[in-house]
């Protein structure tokens, strides 16, 4: 099944989520490397290649917040695929898929007629003022840490099996910054709105999960701090440190509170 012909597309305007994401546990996100040196880290975080300072990748933010969302619509395919994965597998792409309108979808233009991808993920980057702080106190921006895989039977450390990992270290902090784009497709733009309370909602599933590698070794725990919604063009910009957290989840509606501050500061055209 194929949408039917949508209303056309009315650009809204922007709205941008900008936040301080702290790093409660070690954080790890992969460079991959080409070789391998003698003593040398054998996991690498992501840095800037001019300043070598660690970085969060918008695209880590995005597809780890994806994949969260995914699992909360239940929109996981049996495959492992992305949801909206554009291959003949019996998917139906409908307009008003929240996850697909959010993120973007593959899918070829005559299944899918939802509109450009709302959700913009900007690169964190480390707080200035705590990069600073670090610098001058004559400490490194990361960590190394050395993990043991244990000889099953001996009870110690397997031959070969000693690794290092480098992690951003607990108590660093980056600047993150989210853009959203919203369109009127016929509803004065209330869809866009929900996907943006939803996607507000899943900060806090971020927070109770992990970013980036082995989170199920207690690696990756952050927290979102200051968060703050700036609308359109003349609506107060909104706090919502105390308003995104502990909701219960619903597939049918986004949670009241979260809403009602997207609202505000989305007002629909006079």
């Amino acid at each position: 099944m194929t949408n039917s012909v949508q209303p056309p597309l009315k650009f809204l305007g922007h709205a941008r989520l900008e936040a301080d994401i702290l790093v409660l546990s070690g954080l790890h996100i992969g460079a991959g490397k080409d070789t391998i040196e003698i003593g040398g880290i054998d996991n690498g975080v992501i840095k800037h290649p001019h300043t070598l300072d660690p970085y969060i990748p918008g695209s880590s933010l995005k597809g780890k917040l994806r994949f969260l969302l995914e699992w909360a619509f239940g929109h996981v395919r049996a495959d492992g695929k992305p949801w909206g994965f554009d291959e003949k597998d019996g998917q139906t792409f409908y307009a008003s898929d929240a996850v697909q309108r959010i993120f973007g979808t593959p899918a070829k233009k005559d299944k899918w007629q939802g509109g450009p991808t709302r959700l913009i993920c900007r690169d964190a980057v480390l707080d200035k003022t705590w990069r600073d702080e670090i610098l001058r106190r004559g400490l490194p921006l990361t960590e190394d840490k050395t993990e043991v895989v244990i000889d099953r039977i001996a009870g110690k450390a397997l031959e070969g099996g000693l690794r290092q990992t480098e992690r951003v270290p607990a108590g660093a902090k980056f600047k993150a910054e989210f853009g959203f784009r919203l369109y009127d497709t016929g509803d004065g733009g209330e869809r866009d709105r929900q996907c943006l309370a939803w996607l507000i909602q899943a900060f806090d599933m971020l927070e109770q999960d992990a970013l980036g590698g082995s989170g199920s070794r207690g690696y990756g725990r952050v927290r979102f701090e200051s968060l703050k919604l700036i609308g359109f063009a003349g609506a107060e910009a909104s706090t919502l440190d105390n308003v995104f957290r502990s909701h219960p989840f619903s597939k049918v509606d986004p949670q009241a509170e979260i809403l009602t501050a997207v609202t505000a500061a989305t007002p629909s055209p006079a």
